[in-house]
């Protein structure tokens, strides 16, 4: 495609009536006159004036603004897949409805990918809430990091890639600004809560270069009625499902990874299992039984090795709670 844009910005739509505006703005104040960048957004049919919303900062933006709609709702991953089908942007940003674009964000982008055509860009966020208190200035919201990475050069080691998202535990889709090839290599599991998760091994894989730059260029709003503020049943099990394939993932690809990135994801796992075991009801012994297959599943050999790197890295009191936790629930003799 002769004039493809060097950017799509990606951003489903779905009950966000509060926040919508905001977060298109953000991207809008950006990009005006950059024509090598499309703003496509996807309708995933909500219950609200969120798309009215959106169809009214389209006519006021002419052709800026690309609209897609589902039929149905589908769900947060079926509507990235959707808009990562449309897309034509060589890199791919995913923006959630409630967040916004940081200022400056978009320059730096283009500044990161301008020189050698990384395939992966991580960036930093902030948190952003209604209520800002100096608590929460105190916990450095104001600048979260996905990646320990100081540098911002140009990196080829995929193990570092791997080895700090996992110790960050930022997974999440929108702090990383991938190629479009890249992301097709790595689609979001439909009908899933967590779905971010799952995309990490095929991330790592299709990734040759990378770099991190640390600057919050999204802005994460810090929601009380999120939908992953409060936990069920089915988004338990989803997670279950979520480290199931994260592991696996990692696993067929022993041969593009070391040690060390396998003891990230098996540490990460584990902190996850020690979540679910201070927060999944007693009552639901169905649930309780489908946790201690998985985690048998994951940890084949048990426990102790990963235990046992905690220690040696001097993490004692992490591992008592990791392993208190699991003795405490049952899941661990």
């Amino acid at each position: 495609m002769a004039n493809a844009p060097w950017l799509s910005v990606l951003i489903p739509v779905y009950n966000v009536s509060a926040y919508i505006e905001d977060c298109v703005r953000s991207v809008l104040q950006q990009v005006l006159h950059d024509p090598g960048i499309e703003i496509v957004l996807l309708d995933d049919v909500g219950s609200d004036d969120s798309w009215a919303k959106v169809q009214a900062l389209a006519a006021q933006h002419p052709q800026r603004l690309r609209l897609l709609q589902h039929a149905h709702n589908r769900g947060l991953a079926a509507a990235r897949n959707t808009l990562l089908a449309e897309a034509q942007g060589r890199y791919i940003w995913f923006l959630d409805s409630d967040d916004i674009l940081l200022p400056g964000s978009i320059d730096g982008l283009r500044a990161a990918v301008s020189s050698d055509d990384p395939d992966l860009v991580l960036c930093d966020f902030a948190i952003v809430r209604e209520q800002p208190r100096l608590s929460h200035r105190l916990r450095g919201e104001q600048h979260r990091r996905t990646h320990p990475s100081r540098s911002e050069a140009l990196s080829y080691d995929r193990n570092a890639l791997a080895v700090g998202l996992l110790g960050h535990r930022q997974l999440h889709a929108w702090s990383k600004i991938a190629k479009r090839s890249v992301w097709q290599a790595a689609p979001f599991p439909e009908g899933r809560y967590f779905e971010d998760i799952p995309t990490i091994p095929g991330l790592l894989a299709a990734s040759q270069s990378w770099r991190h730059i640390a600057a919050p260029w999204v802005g994460y709003r810090q929601r009380g009625d999120s939908i992953l503020a409060t936990t069920t049943p089915k988004k338990s099990r989803d997670l279950l499902a979520a480290l199931h394939d994260l592991s696996s993932g990692l696993r067929m690809m022993a041969n593009r990874f070391n040690a060390e990135t396998q003891m990230a994801a098996d540490y990460f796992c584990l902190r996850t299992f020690a979540n679910l075991a201070r927060s999944t009801p007693h009552s639901d012994a169905a649930l309780d039984a489908e946790c201690r297959t998985a985690m048998a599943a994951i940890f084949p050999q048990g426990i102790a090795p990963v235990l046992a790197d905690c220690r040696r890295r001097g993490w004692w009191l992490r591992a008592l709670r990791l392993r208190s936790a699991l003795v405490k629930r049952g899941w661990l003799q």
